[in-house]
């Protein structure tokens, strides 16, 4: 029967691949693949010789109606991408919705994912993810769209390039704090595997002190926001506050004032406040 399956492939060591995807990737008519060198070393480990043949973003549109032929003619056909699982960043979804467009089955062969590896081993006891894949390459889009996932709770997943990576940091550091805490992996499952686990000020500078080997592609695990960022640029306007008051306002009335501007504890503003009036 034909079935287009969609074959989650190793991100770097080739034994992590399921018998089920080797299995599929040995039975199929033909293997679509978006880099064949890539997905040749794949198979020639395993004794595969299945035919292949190239898809990728830039033919997915030449080759979506000729796979589609085949798939109607009752071949089965596997889709890899070059690493992990495909879609998550890839190519491939044009070629999945003719098929459900022509009540093709499509199947899943789960497997390796570099989102899930890194995720597997973050730092800080998140449960609740969400992948944002490559943030815009320009600047000004990529700032925009990190304001918009500023107040997110939820651990935030990014893929970067090593072309990337540093003005990705920066722009993070301008719109987030550089306190905000990161996790960096680079090559997971691979002999120069490397994990690094700072904010986002110490990512900076191990980057520029050659700590990170620039090579390959990252994966980066943002916290969430827990409100922290907020809290304390929340104090420094208080305190500012304060310092503006304290010849004009009592120190009980500019607590009031304080506490009905910035939401926060009335012990903390006492404290704050007490320093500036005593003082004076």
């Amino acid at each position: 029967m034909s079935t287009l399956y969609i074959v989650a492939t190793p991100i770097g060591n080739l034994q992590d691949v399921s018998l089920r995807a080797l299995e599929v990737l040995k039975s199929v008519d033909l293997v679509a693949a978006e880099d064949t060198r890539v997905a040749q070393k794949l198979l020639t480990a395993h004794g595969i010789s299945s035919r292949m043949i190239s898809y990728h973003q830039h033919n997915a549109d030449e080759k979506d109606p000729q796979l589609l032929e085949l798939l109607q003619q009752g071949q089965s056909i596997a889709y890899v991408s070059d690493a992990g699982t495909p879609l998550l960043s890839d190519p491939g979804h044009s070629l999945v919705r003719i098929c459900y467009q022509h009540d093709i089955p499509v199947t899943a062969i789960p497997g390796a994912s570099a989102a899930m590896a890194a995720f597997s081993i973050n730092p800080f006891n998140a449960s609740r993810f969400s992948f944002e894949g490559f943030l815009p390459p320009k600047s000004a889009a990529r700032c925009e769209r990190l304001r918009q996932l500023q107040g997110e709770t939820r651990a935030i997943i990014l893929y970067e390039s090593k072309h990337r990576l540093l003005e990705l940091v920066s722009d993070m550091i301008t719109v987030l704090g550089e306190e905000r805490e990161i996790m960096l992996a680079r090559e997971l499952s691979k002999l120069h595997e490397q994990v690094f686990y700072a904010s986002l000020a110490e990512l900076e500078v191990a980057l520029n002190d050659d700590r990170i080997t620039l090579k390959g592609e990252f994966v980066l695990i943002l916290k969430g926001d827990d409100g922290s960022c907020h809290q304390d640029e929340r104090q420094r306007q208080a305190d500012i506050l304060f310092q503006q008051l304290k010849t004009c306002m009592s120190q009980r009335d500019a607590v009031d004032l304080a506490q009905t501007l910035f939401k926060l504890p009335r012990n903390t503003l006492k404290m704050m406040a007490a320093k500036h009036y005593q003082v004076s």
